[in-house]
């Protein structure tokens, strides 16, 4: 009996190995990793431990420390260490991630993978359940939205010290863009005055389960000289078949992002950013964020749709190709100028040459 329920705990903690969560919908159907460690604890005290040694142990259980959620404080699973509750419900304390204004509207993303650390297959299905779509190692091209909300909570100070509304970035239109490669499009369900928690589905040749993305943690970099920046601890729930039950699985993912203003040689406004993404082991909804399974670094690239140079930029170099035309015209006008023309008659002028007094002095000389 006792190598039977060894084998069963043996098999649950390999199904753990890819960061996978049984969710408590399915709690009916599969014992909670908790219940069988702790009825482990209790068999293994009772059959095999003597009753002098089972006041010790009792106290040492009593001391030991626990991991506080919204449910209570959980009995710490072995080998996780410190761990972030993923079942939590506790509000974000941030309302969402502030942009500037002066990005409002439309822009055009480029993003490419520039390394992948830990287990590519971990870091592969999180970019794939985030929106990834085709080859992660090519480069994503969609458009993205931010929008204004004119909400309270997006107050910011502008670089010339005047409060503005910030803009907040369209989760849902990013979603739609990047997936929609497909024969159908992504339906997809998102509020921006409830930013935290989006919802979609793939359909088409490229059909998925419902995901679900929800934010648990949030630490933002307001805008400054410098850019700006974004730090989220995301829950990612979808689901799969087992024995003809869809089981839902969590994911614990960190996205990291940073943000600056630049500009093109033309002169043209874009932003440029840097994303890190990491995974994380999941075991029974806690996750070690402590140590990530992986870790992808992309760039991202936003530019706009049209150009965005300053008109003084357009101004001067018209002005410039204008003032060489002038330049120019001018340049070839003096060569010709009448004053030139007239300095070059008087001195070869027939007249000088033949004049009254001329010859008469030369008479007067003659004589």
């Amino acid at each position: 009996m006792v190598c039977k329920f060894f084998a069963l705990l043996v098999l649950l903690q390999c199904s753990t190995i890819l960061g996978l969560h049984l969710d408590s919908s399915s709690s009916k159907m599969m014992l909670s990793r908790r219940n069988i460690f702790t009825g482990a604890a209790a068999f293994t005290s009772a059959a095999l431990v003597l009753p002098t040694c089972g006041v010790e142990t009792a106290a040492a259980a009593s001391n030991a420390p626990g991991i506080q959620g919204m449910r209570g404080t959980y009995e710490r699973v072995p080998g996780i260490g410190s761990g972030f509750d993923m079942l939590s419900e506790n509000p974000v304390a941030e309302v969402d991630v502030l942009y500037p204004p002066s990005i409002n509207g439309t822009w055009v993303c480029e993003r490419n993978v520039a390394s992948i650390e830990g287990d590519t297959q971990q870091a592969t299905g999180a970019w794939k359940l985030l929106g990834g779509t085709g080859d992660i190692q090519k480069e994503e091209k969609y458009n993205v939205r931010f929008i204004d909300l004119r909400r309270d909570s997006d107050c910011i100070t502008g670089l010339d010290g005047k409060q503005y509304y910030g803009d907040i970035f369209d989760r849902g239109y990013e979603i739609e863009e990047r997936t929609g490669g497909g024969d159908a499009p992504t339906v997809v369900t998102w509020d921006g005055r409830i930013p935290n928690i989006l919802n979609y589905q793939r359909s088409g040749s490229g059909a998925t389960p419902d995901v679900e993305l929800k934010v648990l943690q949030r630490s933002i970099d307001r805008p400054n000289e410098k850019g700006w920046g974004s730090n989220e601890v995301i829950r990612v729930t979808t689901n799969s078949a087992f024995l003809g039950t869809k089981i839902d699985i969590t994911y614990a993912v960190r996205v990291q992002r940073k943000w600056r203003r630049n500009t093109t040689e033309e002169g043209d406004r874009i932003v440029e950013g840097l994303e890190i993404m990491k995974t994380y082991r999941v075991l029974d909804g806690i996750a070690g964020l402590e140590m990530p399974t992986s870790t992808t670094k992309s760039t991202l690239r936003l530019t706009r749709m049209y150009q965005t140079r300053p008109l003084k930029t357009i101004e001067e170099k018209e002005g410039a190709v204008g003032d060489a035309s002038s330049e120019t015209t001018a340049s070839s006008e003096t060569k010709a100028s009448p004053e030139t023309t007239a300095s070059t008659e008087t001195k070869i002028s027939p007249e000088t040459k033949s004049s009254p007094e001329t010859t008469a002095s030369s008479e007067t000389t003659t004589s």
